[in-house]
């Protein structure tokens, strides 16, 4: 199912400054993080005992001992009761805040999900924990199996697998806030699929055996079995009462607000709507087809969503406490805000900062984030021919535009090919970004190999430049990596004019310059060596103070890109 409006954010969009932190976000979505987590942890344990079944049922039986002394307890089911009651009513609560039903469509599949949960569930847990307390009926895996084998397979199995989903959905779109889990996310992948597949697999398995060999009674009597149909209609009734009252309540706010738009959002490129006091701005954008980027869903974990206030920033009021340590941690202006916190009264004008892809939205500014601007961080490389004045002096004018054109158009082509963005030509220089769409780490390494293609062009230039140019051809090349703004400028947000501007860019230019100083073709920041993961050797490392920085910044001046090793590179003495 699409839903309207909807917004999908870059992986690589996310920089480090931007991750999480445990206790992040308001304390009711602290405490709706918790308790999935343990409600999580009820699961995998579950789920696990379930797949033992795969080897046999007396292993399954047994190892249910321990999952049962865990969480049958008094303790561990007060626990694990409280954690559902509390992760349901914190989730039925928050969907009666929402002004609108437009999110993204991982928040759509997990809120669906999760509100079905409960009708397939509901006879799940009456049978076991409700039976049990109420008439001392023991629900082991001998009497469980048999009642749901095979009547009851398909809809068990489909319990399972929706219950799972929703969990991984809630954990994946938690961690991906964490650097580290990049690094996990392939194994963790596999560990999502595998486990339900096993689980699944385990508890049939162990299900038909039981049936083949053993002739199992089912200690439940008539009484109790009218007894729990009627608990379940009861309990069905509650929550999905609870369930049409959110609903509702998200209706009747969205009617109010036809009729009492009285607010003024200006964002970029002209675009101004209405809007009821009451929303987040996060709401207020979502409602009108808006792009703001939003990782975490709203939640005030991830930062995102924030955005510069142009005008209007005193009415807003201050930052709660969430907010103020999310903006903290990125080091945010006083004119930055979250838009999944900021709830509009008076008219404001803003920009938002990190970019997004929208999707399923009208308007040329609206389908083109680089129109608003945006904050990225990229690699940023200049390149120039050295002696440019000396190489040409005294030649024919035709020689000399030829020559340059061939090293503007070969350098440029390197560039492309390892996916760079030739942003303008300055000169007999050239500037280019890399990592606009695959994150800061694939943009260094794509620099990176542009540069080796720059030597070998540069090369290939000095061979083939004919015997009227005395001088060799040389080129030097200063490569950087930190955040920029990325934007259209003087074109009126038309397919042209994309540049990047910020202190990256003038940090790049200035290591293109200290290639004269150190007699080298590239100097690169450590910045863009460690993001790419790139192994040096023989450069002459340095450090250049830059005007306005009080910590030197660490460059390694190469000669030749003999030294320079990158992953996926072959052994060097292949």
């Amino acid at each position: 199912m699409t839903v309207p409006g909807t917004t999908s954010v870059s992986e690589n969009s996310q920089t480090p400054k931007d991750a999480a932190t445990p206790g992040s976000g308001t304390w009711p979505q602290r405490l709706q993080l918790w308790s999935g987590l343990i409600l999580f942890a009820f699961c995998l344990s579950h789920f696990i005992n379930h797949a033992l079944g795969i080897i046999s049922f007396d292993v399954m039986n047994k190892a249910s001992f321990w999952h049962y002394w865990v969480w049958r307890s008094v303790l561990g089911e007060s626990v694990l009761s409280v954690a559902a009651l509390t992760h349901v009513g914190l989730a039925l609560w928050r969907t009666s805040k929402r002004r609108t039903l437009k999110m993204s469509r991982w928040e759509f599949v997990q809120l669906t999900l999760g509100l079905y949960i409960p009708w397939l569930l509901i006879p799940h847990i009456t049978t076991t924990m409700g039976l049990a307390n109420a008439f001392d009926f023991s629900p082991t895996y001998s009497q469980m199996l048999t009642l749901l084998w095979p009547n009851h397979a398909l809809g068990q199995s489909i319990l399972l697998l929706i219950v799972w989903i929703h969990s991984m959905l809630g954990l994946h779109f938690w961690l991906r806030l964490y650097p580290f889990y990049s690094r996990v996310m392939p194994a963790f992948a596999v560990f999502a699929v595998a486990l339900p597949v096993a689980s699944i697999w385990g508890w049939i398995e162990a299900a038909r055996r039981l049936a083949l060999t053993q002739d199992i009674a089912v200690k439940i009597t008539e009484e109790q079995q009218l007894w729990a149909r009627e608990a379940i209609v009861q309990l069905r009734s509650i929550v999905f009462g609870l369930i049409a009252v959110s609903l509702l309540a998200i209706l009747i706010r969205y009617l109010l607000s036809l009729r009492a738009r009285n607010l003024s959002i200006d964002y970029p490129g002209g675009l101004s709507i209405k809007a009821q006091p009451g929303a987040t701005l996060l709401e207020i954008s979502r409602m009108n087809d808006i792009p703001i980027a939003s990782v975490c869903g709203g939640r005030a974990r991830c930062s995102t969503c924030r955005v510069k206030v142009l005008e209007g920033a005193s009415a807003l009021g201050q930052p709660s406490d969430a907010e103020a340590s999310v903006l903290a941690r990125i080091g945010a202006n006083e004119d930055v805000r979250l838009a999944c916190q900021v709830r509009p009264q008076k008219n404001i004008s803003v920009q938002p900062l990190v970019p997004v892809k929208a999707q399923g939205t009208s308007g040329e500014n609206l389908q083109d984030a680089y129109y608003w601007g945006v904050e990225q961080e990229v690699a940023v490389m200049f390149v120039d021919l050295r002696n440019f004045t000396g190489i040409t002096e005294s030649q024919l004018a035709y020689d000399v535009v030829h020559l340059l054109n061939e090293y503007l158009d070969q350098a440029s082509a390197a560039i492309r090919a390892e996916g760079g963005y030739v942003d303008k030509f300055i000169g007999d220089g050239i500037m280019a970004i890399f990592g606009m769409d695959t994150g800061p780490q694939t943009g260094a390494c794509q620099a990176l190999r542009a540069a080796r293609r720059i030597e070998a062009v540069m090369q290939s230039l000095d061979t083939e430049k004919g015997p009227q140019f005395h001088d060799p051809i040389r080129l030097g090349i200063g490569l950087h990596l930190g955040p920029a703004i990325l934007g259209r400028i003087g074109s009126a947000g038309s397919a042209g004019g994309l540049t990047a501007l910020g202190d990256v860019v003038n940090t790049a230019s200035r290591l293109e310059t200290a290639n004269k100083d150190h007699g080298s073709f590239l100097a690169v920041s450590k910045a863009v060596v460690d993001a790419a993961e790139a192994g040096i050797t023989g450069a002459e490392t340095a450090e250049i103070k830059l005007r306005g920085k009080e910590i030197p910044l660490q460059i390694f001046a190469m000669k030749s890109l003999d030294g320079l090793r990158l992953p996926g590179d072959a052994p060097a003495d292949a």
